[in-house]
């Protein structure tokens, strides 16, 4: 490749790439843009193409109004660009453009007398490949898939393989989106993120002349256009629109990679001209209606007439505290249903008072929080100082309980900053209470409650896996069959109930079905089958129902597309337990069952027992913990004088000195000299040997930093009141250190 070619290339990546991107106002990318085509304009004149020139000015005099705000549409200038690079490729290989695009430079704006003079084909004739003319194709053309003809260089091919994967994932990142979408409808950076793929889609197919695909994701891009400017609002109609249209173009542009692959030419066979026309039917709708006047909107539905309407307005007049259609309902000029209808217009594409709100990092938002912490810490080692509690002075104490009342408040509200609705948790699991229905043959009704109720935004995101498990457990195990429900006296359709509520510092949120309840005959047997038990006699009704989040534990028949595998619940109670929470069963045989999930408001802050052995201070998570005891004589035992047991409500549990594990000296030598408690994690107990219990506390967990982070059996460290570091202890990692001692 010349010198020259490689500037001309270089030149139309950055008007494409610019281009693809382009935003209205955005005075940067257009400046690059203009550089471009005058690199391009000054390195093309060796090709001594009039039309190249013509269309160059075109795109440089379009680009000029667009950045004086003379002009708003920006396709042309891609339509340009698009037909820019054609032309120089076409060049490059010693031919022409063989289409007419005279239509182009009158949008861009050329002057008709340049118009008329400019050379190449006109409206109406292209040139034959010997230079002469012949008629063309009437209609402004869009050409037809480069890929229709399949006589494709290796580097064509493997363009248009690259544009296959890139759109692919740019749509997979468009469904992700939507979730958010949904949940704030008025997220502009959120609707610009879904715009953006859209746009990239549009422009590079248009480059590769898949004219169908460019057509679908142009309508696509247009609503989001209306979106982002605000005059339309997203709403449930939209979203399945922008849902469909990834659907289609996920289908359209597999079609072109099976194409592709096979090397077969076929025009492609996906309708979308019907999807076309419902985006712009709805467009239509709701820029029809926009923020009317109640009695325009009337008229327009021809509910009333305009007569009807100026005389209720001047009746208006006279008695100003009544509405426009409370005065039509009354003169019998108008149905309530009518007035009703379009009050519910009028409020859905109004768009009313738009809260401000801010976006912040999540970084600097942590960094807040750490703190406000550090802040909290430091306020408590003040309180503890010997010269503050020595001190007899009144207005002190007064300025200190002041700042404690500051400090707590600010902690609140820094707290509050990473909560977030568990509302978009919730409502992720419609559609899959939905398909699985479907596919189970069930009905099933999904009831909500306390979607307002806040949770850790880190809490949420690792919350959704364990539901998504017992919801597909309460359809598939849980709810009978519609015909099974009538012949014992329920409804047809069950029911699962979705609750959430705050309950002192934990979230709480309930599962329950209105189905056949655990079958406890069948876990005893399952149970005994795997060798989980030998004997259910001393097992209570809890025990029984905690048999079912052992690992592989299934009581299902067969395996089904939803469960039975025996993978599930397992998973849920490890997941529960890794963000310190719980979780509960209360099961009536032909009732139903409740699953209730206990977890931590916050990751950032712990609710532990502080704990003593030797010098040594450690906090012990208190959703972790049984019971503490101090052991007699004879509840210590020793299996081949190795093992060291403790006996417990009937129950031997290993014994796991902390002191040997850490390396400290330690008071108690001998069990019975000093306290255990007893802890549980993923159904296993160990008593933890230690010499004192100093309290219960709350404590901001603070990391030990990525050099100490994989230290096993420490989860982290919180700064005491008197300003020294105790080591929060990571339940899971003691077990593990303990079953290799």
């Amino acid at each position: 490749m010349s010198l020259n070619q490689e500037k001309i290339a270089q030149a139309l990546d950055v008007m494409a790439l610019e281009a693809v991107t382009l935003e209205k106002g955005n005075i940067p990318a257009m400046g690059n843009i203009m550089n471009a085509l005058s690199d391009l304009e000054r390195e093309t004149t060796a090709f001594q193409n009039a039309l190249l020139g013509h269309l160059i000015k075109a795109c440089k005099s379009y680009l000029e109004r667009l950045i004086l705000s003379e002009k708003e549409e920006i396709d042309p200038l891609e339509e340009g660009i698009h037909y820019l690079q054609i032309l120089c490729h076409a060049l490059a290989r010693g031919e022409g453009l063989k289409e007419d695009i005279g239509w182009l430079l009158n949008k861009l704006g050329l002057d008709k007398t340049e118009l008329a003079e400019a050379p190449g084909p006109q409206a109406g004739q292209v040139r034959d490949e010997g230079g002469g003319k012949t008629e063309a194709k009437t209609e402004a053309p869009v050409a037809e898939e480069k890929a229709g003809s399949f006589g494709l260089s290796e580097e064509d091919r493997q363009i248009l393989s690259d544009f296959v994967m890139e759109a692919l994932e740019n749509l997979e990142a468009i469904e992700v989106r939507l979730i958010d979408l949904e949940q704030d409808s008025s997220n502009s950076e959120t609707i610009n993120a879904i715009f953006r793929p859209f746009h990239t889609i549009k422009g590079v197919s248009g480059f590769l002349n898949l004219g169908h695909i460019n057509k679908m994701a142009h309508s696509a891009e247009n609503m989001l256009d209306r979106a982002r400017n605000g005059k339309i609002k997203i709403e449930g109609p939209i979203v399945d629109l922008i849902l469909e249209s990834v659907d289609l173009l996920k289908k359209m542009i597999q079609c072109v990679q099976e194409q592709l692959e096979q090397g077969v030419s076929q025009k492609s066979e996906v309708p979308y001209e019907p999807l076309i026309e419902r985006i712009e039917q709805v467009l239509s709708e709701q820029t029809e209606i926009g923020d009317k006047p109640l009695g325009e909107i009337l008229i327009q539905k021809g509910a009333v007439t305009s007569e009807d309407v100026q005389e209720s307005l001047a009746k208006q007049k006279e008695a100003p505290e009544k509405k426009i259609g409370e005065i039509l309902i009354e003169e019998k000029k108008a149905e309530p249903k009518e007035v009703l209808s379009a009050l519910r217009d009028q409020k859905k594409f109004s768009h009313g008072n738009i809260d401000l709100h801010v976006k912040v990092d999540t970084k600097k938002l942590d960094s807040l929080i750490d703190l406000t912490g550090e802040l909290v810490i430091n306020q408590s080692i003040l309180r503890q100082n010997q010269w503050i509690l020595g001190a007899k002075d009144q207005k002190l104490y007064h300025t200190l309980n002041q700042l404690n009342q500051i400090t707590s408040g600010l902690q609140r509200t820094a707290m509050s900053l990473r909560m977030v609705p568990i509302r978009s948790t919730f409502q992720k699991m419609v559609r899959l209470v939905r398909d699985l229905a479907k596919n189970s043959g069930k009905e099933v009704a999904l009831e909500m409650i306390g979607e307002e109720t806040e949770i850790d935004r880190n809490v949420v995101d690792e919350l959704y896996e364990p539901m998504v498990h017992m919801i597909r457990n309460a359809v598939d195990h849980g709810l009978e069959l519609p015909d099974v429900r009538e012949q014992n006296n329920k409804d047809r359709k069950g029911t699962i109930r979705l609750q959430a509520y705050h309950r002192g510092g934990n979230i709480v949120i309930e599962i329950e079905d209105d189905g056949r309840g655990l079958n406890k005959e069948k876990i005893i047997a399952k149970a005994k089958e795997k060798r989980l038990i030998k004997e259910e006699g001393k097992m209570s009704e809890v025990d029984i129902c905690n048999l079912i989040f052992a690992p592989g534990f299934s009581t299902a028949e067969k395996v089904t597309d939803v469960s039975g595998r025996g993978v599930g619940l397992d998973v849920v109670k490890k997941a529960i337990e890794k963000l310190r929470g719980r979780v509960e069963i209360n099961s009536r045989a032909g009732q139903g069952s409740k699953f209730i999930i206990s977890l931590p408001l916050t990751l950032a802050i712990i609710e532990g027992m502080l704990v003593r052995v030797g010098k040594e201070r450690y906090i012990i998570p208190a959703l972790m913990i049984l019971e503490s005891f101090r052991p007699e004589k004879k509840q210590y035992s020793t299996v081949e004088g190795k093992a060291e047991l403790i006996l417990s409500r009937s129950k031997l549990i290993p014994l796991v000195r902390l002191d040997r594990i850490f390396g400290v000296q330690g008071d108690s030598v001998e069990p019975w000299d000093g306290l255990v408690v007893s802890v549980e994690y993923d159904g296993e107990q160990r008593c933890l040997l230690l010499d004192e219990l100093l309290g219960k506390e709350e404590v901001v967990i603070k990391s030990l930093g990525e050099g100490m982070k994989e230290i096993k059996g420490i989860a982290g460290g919180a700064i005491m009141g008197d300003g020294k570091v105790g080591l929060i202890l990571d339940i899971s990692g003691i077990f593990e250190i303990a079953a290799h001692h």
